[in-house]
């Protein structure tokens, strides 16, 4: 993609915020096209579509939006943990990974790309003011619009809300439920109100985002003491992964046999340029390949390199006859 020229960077941030996403802008696009826009960060080599950013559920820009600013502030370190997250979830049209983009009603699981979003004609909820961006499924559209005083804003309602257990009930729930509690049987009611309340699937969306980011930890060497605690305690205290521990056995001895066969190919690589290197060594000793010999020379036959020597000086009594 090529980028247009006509660029103005970013103010330049203090040392203590964030590092941000350059804005830019595609120079074979139509002007104002949806899709011109994008940013990019070198130091991470990442590029995201500005919309694709704008409507990712679990992205928020790292300052205050200002409406006169068409720039956005996007942190590095934010689009990393969104990509992180976006790689287990699957698009609800396509079925690929990277579906960041989610329906904003919490008790729904549909998930999309930007560009399947609007091939399923999803509805977006926009506020230009407050740089809100939202997506709404197909499923859950809004019951209403209500456009407000400042004109640029749209409050929408939901058709579905499937909350059968008062909110006043759920926090009750949340104080009496003792976090030290070790029994699964008083716990197993506090999943299912969860449940009935529609906050299920944000609980573990909440559980699932902390493991992605003790994952970025882990991948950039920068875990402490207590990650490795808590993965440890989590895989092999608690049981609830044991069926993964088995597979992962399988997986550590499919690797080994790889790494094996690996190891054996670079062997007879290695082994076959030993040999190389000691033919070429005898043929020096033999004096078969002679290192200080000119390139033109090697290149012909020995007879007919004699050859050309002993008509070499016909040749030049000929040409002085005919001169």
């Amino acid at each position: 993609m090529l980028v247009s020229a006509a660029y103005q960077p970013p103010p330049p941030c203090d040392s203590l915020s964030p590092e941000r996403m350059e804005k830019r802008t595609c120079a074979l696009c139509p002007e104002g096209h949806e899709w011109s826009v994008i940013y990019f960060a070198p130091s991470a080599n990442i590029a995201a579509h500005e919309n694709c950013l704008l409507y990712s559920s679990g992205l928020v820009e790292c300052g205050p939006h200002d409406p006169r600013n068409p720039a956005r502030s996007f942190a590095v370190k934010s689009v990393k943990k969104e990509i992180w997250r976006g790689r287990r979830l699957k698009c609800s049209l396509c079925n690929k990974g990277g579906a960041t983009v989610g329906c904003d009603l919490s008790s729904c699981r549909k998930s999309y790309h930007y560009v399947c979003a609007k091939k399923d004609h999803a509805i977006p909820q926009v506020d230009e003011d407050l740089g809100t961006y939202k997506i709404f499924c197909p499923e859950h559209p809004p019951q209403q619009e209500e456009t407000t005083e400042r004109g640029n804003q749209y409050t929408l309602g939901f058709l579905f809300q499937p909350k059968k257990m008062k909110f006043s009930s759920f926090k009750r729930l949340m104080k009496e439920e003792p976090h030290g509690h070790k029994d699964a049987a008083v716990k197993a009611p506090f999943l299912k109100k969860c449940l009935e309340a529609g906050l299920l699937t944000e609980l573990f969306e909440q559980i699932l985002e902390k493991m992605d980011s003790i994952h970025g930890r882990f991948m950039d060497e920068t875990a402490s003491e207590s990650d490795y605690e808590g993965i440890k305690t989590l895989l092999f205290d608690c049981g609830l992964f044991g069926d993964i521990l088995r597979k992962f056995q399988e997986v550590i001895k499919s690797k080994t046999c790889e790494y094996e066969e690996r190891l054996n190919q670079m062997k007879q690589k290695l082994e076959a340029l030993a040999d190389l290197q000691e033919n070429l060594c005898s043929f020096q000793e033999c004096g078969d390949l002679d290192p200080s010999g000119s390139t033109s020379g090697s290149l012909l036959p020995p007879e007919d390199h004699q050859c050309r020597c002993q008509e070499s000086p016909e040749v030049q009594a000929g040409s002085g006859d005919s001169l």
